[in-house]
């Protein structure tokens, strides 16, 4: 998680770590257990899962405001596939237990965001350069060399994971 201003300053960085007490991977866990306690330990790792990231989200809130700042938003990146309604099938396809595992820590995220009163933009994660590069007036390869280069200065770690959070980031400023 990653909180920006305007002016290209990097305010927070952290790691969110929100998984569930009982697995890491629940829709996994879920495959192999009866489907009658597949759809309850779903819904029950959703509640734990969005009150530890509220709880993070809410310690990374108080430090951007004793730094006399505002959250104003974020944008969660979505995955790049659409999902069936039907846990059965989910659960029928491991390529599609792969992609609900993802679905389900940025809903988690996104829930956890909208019950602290942050207004959330969801975006698809392989347009997130786009969107940012057409949201800030700024090319994309223009938009790498500028991330790259506050990667620099932040100092590592400065990974994929954080440099798209960090575009979500801006892209949540303009909302």
């Amino acid at each position: 998680m990653v909180a920006v201003t305007a002016e290209w300053e990097v305010v927070e960085r952290r790691r969110v770590a929100y998984e569930p007490d009982n697995t890491r991977f629940i829709y996994h866990h879920a495959a192999e257990i009866a489907r009658n306690k597949a759809e309850p330990l779903i819904a029950t790792a959703r509640l734990q899962a969005a009150d530890k990231a509220r709880k993070q989200i809410q310690d990374l809130i108080s430090a951007v405001s004793a730094s006399g700042r505002v959250v104003v938003g974020a944008c969660v990146p979505g995955g790049n596939s659409k999902l069936p309604s039907a846990l059965g099938d989910i659960l029928a396809v491991h390529a599609r237990i792969h992609a609900a595992e993802g679905a389900f820590y940025r809903d988690s995220l996104a829930d956890a965001l909208r019950g602290l009163g942050v207004p959330v933009r969801r975006a698809p994660e392989r347009d997130l350069w786009a969107i940012a590069g057409t949201e800030m007036d700024c090319r994309e390869d223009r938009l790498r060399d500028r991330l790259a280069a506050l990667g620099k200065e932040l100092g590592p770690p400065w990974s994929e994971d954080q440099k798209l959070a960090c575009l979500a980031a801006f892209i949540a400023l303009k909302t």
